[in-house]
């Protein structure tokens, strides 16, 4: 909770603009989880920035958490979409307009696993359908668009995750992200705060690890500014969180220059 409260200190800090939590708000989803999570993110918020969520497995791995909708009505009012029309599985996709030059989708990845040596995550066919559909959309025409989704659909090094822990039609997502010339695909699940670029797929990769775990703190800073990004990493410093000086943009995965 300490650790929440100061990274809520960056969003209401007057220069943050959109804050984006990746999923697993909880361990279990159980309903005492959810309301903590809920009551753990208000100064997020309250804070004046645009605030975007989409759900970890954590939170939706049992049936009952999602027959239940907890999720849903967990952050009700909080997955609102700009252009509700392009919905087609509940509140996804969700869509935010920010401002003239930036747009952010988010996706659900996440799905139960009742097998306990199983995390894997699949978006289904038709939010990929409606991915595609919505990156066409007029609305979105000349913006910087985030994508947003829980599972990564590759690791540090650009390889696949294991069929028991990733994205299980990881393929099928980038492709329909590669049409996106100015962007970025933003996720978590893996427990390691990395950004990655692939051959053929024109957004970065930025995997924002976990913002509170012991010894793996880590979140990205954005910003955009005439459609280009540049971001930095945020790390623990053991009483606050600080971000890192501005870095350079990643090889591709394969090694080969830009």
């Amino acid at each position: 909770m300490e650790k929440l409260d100061r990274l809520a200190e960056f969003a209401n800090s007057g220069e943050v603009d959109l804050v984006v939590f990746s999923g697993d708000f909880t361990a279990m989803g159980t309903r005492a989880e959810f309301a903590t999570a809920r009551a753990a993110i208000q100064p997020f918020v309250n804070s004046p920035a645009e605030f975007v969520c989409v759900a970890g497995n954590h939170d939706l791995y049992t049936r009952t958490v999602v027959r239940e909708k907890r999720f849903e009505t967990t952050f009700e009012g909080l997955l609102e979409s700009d252009l509700p029309d392009s919905r087609v599985d509940g509140p996804w996709p969700l869509v935010r307009l920010l401002g003239d030059g930036v747009a952010v989708v988010g996706l659900n990845s996440a799905k139960p696993n009742p097998i306990p040596w199983r995390s894997s995550g699949r978006i289904p066919p038709q939010q990929l359908a409606a991915l595609s559909e919505v990156l066409a959309r007029p609305e979105l025409e000349d913006r910087f668009v985030f994508i947003v989704t829980h599972y990564a659909p590759c690791l540090a090094d650009g390889s696949p995750d294991t069929r028991a822990h990733g994205l299980e039609n990881a393929e099928e997502f980038l492709r329909a992200c590669a049409v996106v010339e100015r962007g970025a695909i933003l996720c978590g699940h893996v427990h390691e705060t990395y950004r990655v670029r692939l051959p053929a797929i024109g957004p970065e990769i930025f995997c924002a690890g976990s913002a509170t775990m012991h010894e793996l703190e880590g979140f990205w800073m954005y910003e955009v500014e005439d459609g280009r990004l540049s971001a930095r990493r945020g790390r623990w410093t053991g009483h606050g969180y600080e971000v890192e000086p501005g870095q350079v943009a990643p090889r591709p995965a394969d090694g080969s220059s830009e």
